[in-house]
């Protein structure tokens, strides 16, 4: 009788467990009247074999030989169990991962982390989702949710509050926003600022980028307005054609920076005191001698410039836009822009350049081997992190002079690889005749773009410090060339390096995407049963089958 007591027993326990644990993975519900059921058969005759187990060892064995065998098992699997527990408690403790993701969800930019060790005061993060059991707003959420664990690991001063905004509509109106996006929207306050960030679109998500870039929004106190030159038939800078700028407008206002064209007055020649620095890009006309005036006034009084040149313009002419600004920027800056083009034979488009930090091509170049790692410079703020590529095409030479007044400081930020050359017959080239290399060009290594500082002394004695930099080609912030690998990071550094906001100088985060798997609610319960339960019972089916058929055979 107690013989079949403990067998019994033993069988109806495991066959409830299996019940339990299957109907749990299944419908994902534990208070449910069979779970709690056939839970309590399970503890009920685990506990009657558990009972029947230890009462025959006693009697058959007493409380030497085979029964202390049985205790010591017993104990050996609590204690196995028990170290199991403590080592898994260390790997939760010990947070470790391999981002194997396409979007890098499970790894932050360096900018990100940058910009997070930094904050010294609380930042509020508001995450408003509605609570409804629509795929895309969980996916948006859980999405949001895990990005910001990653983000709080690196400060303090996050705080995450999750809110529905049709229960907490109050909070939202405090906040001033009329309206919420169904599928998330994140508010990020700090002080009197706020930045809201919409989550909207097929594949809802938050961008890193979007992120860190309000996140630098509400930290700054203030914006630091940059003047875009105009006048000389630029390209507008809300230009949304192909060759427009008003996708690099949205990036640089995107780091705090306020953005505005502006003319130079003939009657008053002089630049608005709140622009910290001033963007003259490709000008197709010349500057007149008042506008270089007023230039020269606004870096005597520690002024930044960017400056971007382009070599196709007027070509078949022999001469191309903002000619005069070439010999002021020669003598006033100590840079030398060639009126020529970078050109190769080795590539299919001759006149295109790939700028990257693989030092391969220079193994055999010995000028400048300490200072520049493949194209980029390595001891520059610009240029020491970037690690990726940036095409350009159609690019000027942009030189140091070779005697520097005591004033003034230039650093050549990047290089072509050594095979290309200088092409000076523009016209010829316009034309769609042939070139090659000819004695008194000059070979590359070719510098492309360089960074500098002028010093100037003031009348009261103290000294200003302005900052600029120059470039060889215009068209690589265009609309539809400014995603391509490292434009967008060369942009920002410089304009980072020229405004002094270091915390900006870093690599940005990108926004790949890797879109989601929507299943069925049915769908998702036939993919967790088959991962949790189907293997195990495929197991302990196949055990229970070899035992019987081992036994048989005996």
């Amino acid at each position: 009788m107690k013989r079949y007591l403990k067998t019994y027993s033993g069988i109806i326990s495991a066959i409830s467990l299996l019940i339990v644990l299957n109907y749990v993975v299944w419908k994902q519900d534990v208070f449910n009247f069979w779970v709690l059921l056939f839970g309590g058969i399970f503890f009920i005759s685990g506990i009657i074999w558990l009972g029947a187990v230890f009462w025959n060892i006693v009697m058959e064995s007493g409380w030497s030989g085979r029964a202390v065998s049985g205790l010591n098992a017993v104990l050996s699997t609590f204690a196995f169990l028990g170290i199991c527990i403590v080592l898994y408690a260390f790997v939760l403790r010990w947070d470790v991962s391999i981002d194997l993701t396409q979007e890098g969800r499970r790894t932050l930019s360096p900018q990100t982390v940058k910009v997070l060790q930094s904050i010294n005061k609380d930042v509020k993060v508001l995450c408003f989702f509605i609570n409804i059991d629509e795929e895309s707003v969980v996916i948006a959420r859980d999405k949001t949710l895990r990005f910001l664990e990653q983000c709080k690991k690196h400060t303090p001063f996050l705080n995450v509050e999750i809110l529905d905004p049709q229960i907490d509509r109050a909070r939202l109106e405090a906040l001033e926003i009329t309206h919420a996006s169904t599928q998330g929207t994140i508010v990020l306050k700090c002080g009197s600022r706020q930045r809201v960030i919409m989550l909207t679109g097929a594949n809802p998500r938050m961008e890193e980028r979007d992120f860190t870039q309000a996140l630098i929004s509400v930290l700054k106190e203030t914006e630091t307005k940059i003047g875009y030159l105009t006048g000389h038939d630029e390209t507008p800078i809300d230009d949304t054609s192909p060759s427009g700028l008003s996708t690099a407008k949205k990036i640089i206002e995107g780091e705090t920076y306020k953005i505005e064209p502006f003319q130079i007055s003939v009657e008053l020649p002089e630049i608005p005191k709140s622009y910290e620095t001033v963007i003259i890009h490709n000008p197709k006309g010349d500057l007149n001698r008042e506008e270089l005036s007023a230039i020269l006034n606004f870096l005597n009084a520690g002024g930044r410039l960017f400056i971007f040149f382009e070599p196709w313009i007027s070509v078949r002419l022999g001469k191309s836009g903002g000619e005069n600004l070439r010999p002021w920027l020669k003598e006033q800056l100590g840079v030398d822009v060639g009126s020529d083009i970078a050109f190769t034979v080795q590539r299919k488009n001759a006149w295109e350049i790939e700028l990257r930090s693989d030092p391969k091509p220079f193994e055999n170049v010995e000028k400048d081997f300490m200072d520049f790692r493949g194209s980029m410079r390595i001891d520059h703020p610009i240029t020491q992190r970037m690690d990726q590529p940036l095409l350009w095409r159609a690019v000027r030479t942009v030189d140091p002079v070779e005697k520097l007044q005591d004033n003034l400081q230039v650093f050549p930020l990047l290089r072509t690889p050594p095979d290309y050359w200088a092409e000076t017959d523009l016209s010829r080239l316009a034309e769609g005749g042939t070139v090659k290399y000819e004695t008194g060009e000059k070979e590359g290594p070719l510098y492309v773009a360089v960074a500098g500082m002028r010093t100037k002394d003031q009348p009261d004695g103290t000294k200003k410090r302005s900052r600029f930099v120059v470039v060889g080609d215009a068209d690589f912030i265009t609309n539809e060339r400014i995603s391509i690998g490292g434009h967008v990071n060369f942009l920002l550094n410089s304009l980072a390096w020229l405004t002094e906001h270091d915390e900006l100088i870093a690599i940005r985060p990108t926004t790949k995407e890797d879109k989601p798997i929507v299943l069925t609610n049915t769908q998702k319960q036939w993919l967790l049963w088959c991962a949790v339960m189907m293997t195990p019972q495929i197991v302990l089916i196949a055990g229970i089958l070899v035992y019987f058929v081992r036994r048989k055979s005996k």
